[in-house]
C-alpha cells in the first residue's frame, strides 16, 4: 500500500513521537519523512540512531508478526549521520524472562555507544527508530538531553499489546511514559492505528 507523500513542514522545528502497535507503519512514515527531507537537501543536518532489531523473517512469521520492525537506512549519498548496530529482539527470541532481560541489557550497552557517537557528531535533525529497544533495561532520562539539543526530533516506538507482557514489557511501557510525557511537554505525541498511514 503506497503512501502520500509526507510534509516536511509539519515535522521540521518540532519534536514528535510515533507510537503504535506492531505493524501499524510507524517505520513506514519515519521513511517517508527521512526520504523527503533529503529530496529537499536536509540529508548533511540529519542524524539517525537506529535501534531496530534484527528479526528473522521466519521468527516474525512464527510469531505471527510479519513485516514487523525494519532498519531506517537512509539513502545513499545523502550526508545523513547513520547510526545503528547489532541488537537482538528479546522478547521474540528468547525462551524465558531472564534471557530476555540479560539480551535487553547488552543491547542497552550497544546503544549506549551508539549515542556517545552521536554526542561528538550532534546533528540538528534526529531520528530514533524503535526506542522501546533501549526502554526495556535503559532509561528515558538518558535519551531527553539529545531530544532537547536537536531542533527537530523524529522517535518512533511501540505502544501496544501484541508483544505480550513480562517484567520487560513492563519496564519499556513504564519508561515510555516517561518519554512520552517529554515529548508532550516540547512537542507532540502520534498514536498510529491500524494499518500504515501517512499522517494523523
Amino acid at each position: 500500500m503506497g503512501m502520500p507523500e509526507v510534509r516536511i513542514e509539519d515535522y521540521l522545528g518540532r519534536k514528535t513521537l510515533i507510537l503504535g502497535d506492531v505493524n501499524t507503519g510507524k517505520t513506514t512514515l519515519s521513511r517517508g519523512l527521512l526520504e523527503a527531507l533529503c529530496r529537499q537537501g536536509f540529508g548533511g543536518r540529519t542524524a539517525v540512531v537506529d535501534m531496530a532489531p534484527e528479526i528473522p523473517e521466519t521468527l516474525a512469521r512464527a510469531r505471527g508478526i510479519p513485516g514487523a520492525g525494519g532498519r531506517l537506512i537512509p539513502p545513499e549519498g545523502c550526508g545523513v549521520l547513520y547510526l545503528g548496530g547489532w541488537l537482538e529482539p528479546p522478547r521474540l527470541s528468547s525462551n524465558s524472562e531472564e534471557e530476555a532481560m540479560q539480551k535487553a541489557r547488552r543491547n542497552r550497552r550497544e546503544i549506549e555507544g551508539l549515542l556517545r557517537r552521536l554526542d561528538l557528531e550532534p546533528r540538528e535533525i534526529l531520528f530514533i527508530n524503535d526506542v522501546s529497544l533501549y526502554l526495556q533495561a535503559g532509561g528515558a532520562d538518558a535519551l531527553m538531553p539529545r531530544i532537547e539539543r536537536a531542533d527537530t526530533v523524529v522517535a518512533n516506538g511501540y505502544w501496544g499489546e501484541r508483544l505480550g507482557g513480562g517484567l520487560l514489557s513492563g519496564c519499556e511501557r513504564s519508561e515510555m511514559q516517561r518519554l512520552r510525557g517529554c515529548f508532550d511537554r516540547m512537542g507532540r505525541t502520534l498514536i498510529l492505528e491500524g494499518p500504515p498511514v501517512a499522517d494523523h
